[in-house]
C-alpha cells in the first residue's frame, strides 16, 4: 500500500441512532398512537435481541456513568506515560483555511459557522446535535496542524484543555461512544504535535485524560447499532490498545472483534452492507487508518483487513459519477474528489474495468462512452441497521460526459424537519404509488415497512447496448407491484425506460427525474421536454404512458448544504389493471 498524504479531509462522517433511539429533534412521526405503535413494531421486528438488550444495559449503565463515584471506582491505574508509547500515522492532511478561522474561534461544520469569541463553547445554542457532535470529534486539529504555526498549536492545546476541564468527565452527548471513538484517535494522532513544547501541568492533563477515556472506551462499544459506529469503536481501541501502556490486550480484542465484523459488514461483492457509497468510504478510511497503525507498530495487519481493502477499493471506484464524486444512495454525501482520489491511491489503485454490478449489495452500472447510469435494485438497509436507509429502490442517477443530470436529492441534515422529505420515495428518481414511500421512513432513523424483495437481472447485448429489469415488492401491502426496465445503447446517446405497476386499485402514479441545479430545462410538450447541461450539451426527454410537467425540488450533495432545482414528474394513465410508463433521454 502507498503512502501519499492527502490535502484535506471532508469526511466528517456523523453518527446515526440506532433503530430503537428516538431522535432528539425534528423526524416525522405517524399520525395517532395506534400508527405509531405499528410502525414502531414494524420496525422492531427486525431487530436482533442482542440490540435491544444493549440498548437497555446502556441506558442503564448511563445511571452509573453520571455518579460522581464512576471515576474513582471504575478507572483502571494504568500507568500514565509523559507521551504515548508510538506516534500514529499522519495519513489525512487538514485544511490550512479552516485552521486560521479555527485560530480565531470559527468553528465551521455541515456548512454552518459558529464563532466563539476566544473561548469555546462545547453546547452552543441554535447547532444541530450533528454539528455538536463534530465539535467533540476534533477532528479539526488537523486544521489547525496544517496551518503550520506555533499560534494555532498552542490555541490548540488551550481547546484541549479547556476541555478537559469543562467536558472531562461523563456527559451523554461528550462522551457519547462515537465521538468519545473518533476523539481518541484525533488525540492520539495529533498528540506528538500537542505535546512539543508543552509544559508539565498540560502534559500531564492531556496523557491523563486519555487514558481516562481510553478506560471508558470499551465498556460502551456499541453493539445495539453496529456497523460503521462498531468499526469505529474497534479503531479507537486499536490506537488506544497500541499507544498507551498496559493495554495489549486491549488491542488484540479489537482486532478479534474487526476480524469477525469484517466478515459482516464487507460483502462478498466489496461493498459495505449499509449499502451507502458515503459511508462505504467512510470505513475504507478507517480500515486504511488501521492498517497503517498496525504497520507503524510493527504488527502484521490480518490477511482479512488486506483482502476488505482490495474489495472495497473497486467498490468504492464503482460508486463514483464521472465527475469523481459519490453516488446519493441512502444517506451520504458527493464527497471531496481529491479525498475520494486519495483513497484509491493508498488502496494501491486500480487497474482494469469497473464491475457492472454488485450482485450482493444490489446496485448496477450501466456506462457507454458518454453516459453514466447508477442504479439501486437492492434492500435498502441491513434488516437490523436502517438508520441511513432512503426509501429509493430502482432510483437511479445519469451522467452525460462529467455532468450530472438526474440526481437523487441527497441527505441535508439528521436532526432537521426536512429529514425524511429527503429520505422519502418522491425525493429520488424513480416511482411513487398513491403519495406513499416504498419504504415507511419515520422519526429520523427509523424504517418501518420495507421492500422484502428485491431482484434484477443484467443483460449486454454485443454492439447493442446494455439493459437491466429489477421490480420490488414495497408497495405488496397495497396490492402493487413496481417493475423498472432501462437500457443504454452501445453509443452512449440514448438511455430508454419503462416503469410500470400492476395493481387492481388505479392509484395515483408518478415517476420523477430530479434535475441537477446546473441543468436548464423546457418543457415543449406534454410529453417532451429539452435540457442543457452547463457545458452546453443538449438532451431531449420524451415519455409516453402519461402527462409529464415539473415542480420544485431540492439538491443536498453535502451535510448542510440544499440547492434549489427542478424536476420532471410523469403523472402516469392506467389501462387493463397496469400503469406503464415509457420515457427516454437521448443526446439531441
Amino acid at each position: 500500500m502507498t503512502a501519499q498524504v492527502r490535502k484535506k479531509n471532508t469526511f466528517q462522517s456523523p453518527p446515526a441512532a440506532p433503530a430503537l433511539r428516538v431522535a432528539a429533534h425534528g423526524g416525522t412521526k405517524p399520525a395517532g398512537t395506534f400508527a405509531h405503535l405499528g410502525a414502531l413494531w414494524r420496525t422492531l421486528r427486525y431487530l436482533r435481541p442482542v440490540q435491544i438488550l444493549a440498548r437497555l444495559d446502556y441506558r442503564a449503565r448511563v445511571l452509573y456513568y453520571k455518579s460522581f463515584l464512576y471515576p474513582f471506582i471504575e478507572y483502571e491505574d494504568h500507568e500514565i506515560p509523559e507521551k504515548p508509547l508510538f506516534n500514529p500515522p499522519h495519513l489525512w492532511r487538514g485544511n490550512a483555511e479552516l485552521g486560521k478561522a479555527l485560530a480565531k474561534y470559527t468553528f465551521l461544520f455541515l456548512d454552518r459557522p459558529v464563532n466563539m469569541d476566544k473561548k469555546v463553547q462545547w453546547e452552543p445554542q441554535g447547532v444541530s446535535t450533528l454539528w455538536l457532535y463534530n465539535l467533540h470529534y476534533f477532528q479539526w486539529l488537523a486544521d489547525l496542524r496544517a496551518t503550520d504555526t506555533e499560534e494555532a498549536r498552542q490555541t490548540a492545546r488551550e481547546m484541549v484543555r479547556d476541555w478537559i476541564e469543562n467536558c472531562g468527565t461523563f456527559h451523554p452527548l461528550r462522551w457519547h461512544p462515537y465521538p468519545l471513538s473518533l476523539r481518541l484517535v484525533s488525540w492520539l494522532t495529533h498528540a506528538e504535535w500537542l505535546l512539543e513544547g508543552a509544559d508539565g501541568g498540560w502534559r500531564k492533563d492531556f496523557m491523563t485524560s486519555l487514558s481516562q477515556q481510553a478506560d471508558h472506551m470499551p465498556r460502551v462499544l456499541e453493539w445495539d447499532v453496529g456497523g460503521n459506529h462498531l468499526i469505529k469503536n474497534l479503531k479507537a481501541l486499536a490506537y488506544t490498545g497500541l499507544c498507551l501502556p498496559g493495554r495489549q490486550s486491549t488491542y488484540l480484542e479489537a482486532v478479534s472483534l474487526l476480524k469477525e465484523q469484517l466478515d459482516l459488514q464487507i460483502l462478498p461483492d466489496g461493498a459495505h452492507y449499509e449499502l451507502s457509497p458515503h459511508y462505504h468510504a467512510d470505513v475504507l478510511e478507517d480500515l486504511l487508518d488501521i492498517h497503517a497503525l498496525m504497520l507503524k507498530a510493527n504488527q502484521v495487519p490480518p490477511q482479512e483487513l488486506d483482502d476488505a481493502i482490495d474489495r472495497m477499493a473497486v467498490t468504492l471506484a464503482f460508486y463514483r459519477h464521472p465527475d469523481g464524486g459519490l453516488a446519493l444512495f441512502n444517506d451520504g454525501a458527493v464527497g471531496d474528489v481529491d479525498h475520494i482520489d486519495d483513497l484509491l491511491e493508498r488502496c494501491g489503485g486500480l487497474g482494469g474495468k469497473l464491475p457492472r454490478q454488485l450482485p450482493y449489495a444490489g446496485y448496477v452500472r450501466l456506462q457507454k462512452k458518454g453516459f453514466c447510469v447508477l442504479m439501486d435494485t437492492g434492500k435498502c438497509c441491513p434488516d437490523d441497521l436502517p438508520a441511513h436507509a432512503h426509501a429509493d429502490t430502482l432510483s437511479f442517477e445519469l451522467s452525460v460526459g462529467d455532468e450530472r443530470v438526474f440526481v437523487n436529492s441527497g441527505t441535508y441534515a439528521y436532526q432537521h424537519e426536512l429529514r425524511n422529505t429527503f429520505r422519502g420515495t418522491a425525493a429520488h428518481n424513480t416511482a411513487v404509488v398513491a403519495g406513499t414511500d416504498s419504504a415507511e421512513v419515520w422519526d429520523n432513523f427509523r424504517l418501518g415497512r420495507r421492500p422484502r424483495k428485491v431482484e434484477f437481472s443484467l443483460r449486454e447485448e454485443p454492439n447493442t447496448g446494455i439493459g437491466v429489469e429489477a421490480w420490488h415488492d414495497g408497495y405488496k401491502y397495497m396490492g402493487a407491484k413496481h417493475t423498472r426496465r432501462l437500457f443504454l445503447n452501445e453509443e452512449g446517446t440514448d438511455l430508454r425506460g419503462e416503469d410500470v405497476i400492476d395493481s387492481k386499485t388505479e392509484y395515483p402514479v408518478t415517476v420523477h427525474f430530479h434535475l441537477h441545479p446546473d441543468v436548464k430545462y423546457k418543457l415543449t410538450g406534454d410529453h417532451t421536454a429539452e435540457l442543457t447541461t452547463a457545458r452546453g450539451t443538449k438532451l431531449v426527454f420524451r415519455a409516453k404512458g402519461g402527462r409529464l410537467y415539473d415542480i420544485d425540488s431540492q439538491y443536498a450533495p453535502q451535510f448542510g448544504r440544499s440547492t434549489p432545482t427542478r424536476q420532471l414528474v410523469l403523472r402516469g394513465t392506467w389501462e387493463g389493471g397496469k400503469c406503464q410508463m415509457l420515457w427516454g433521454i437521448k443526446n439531441k
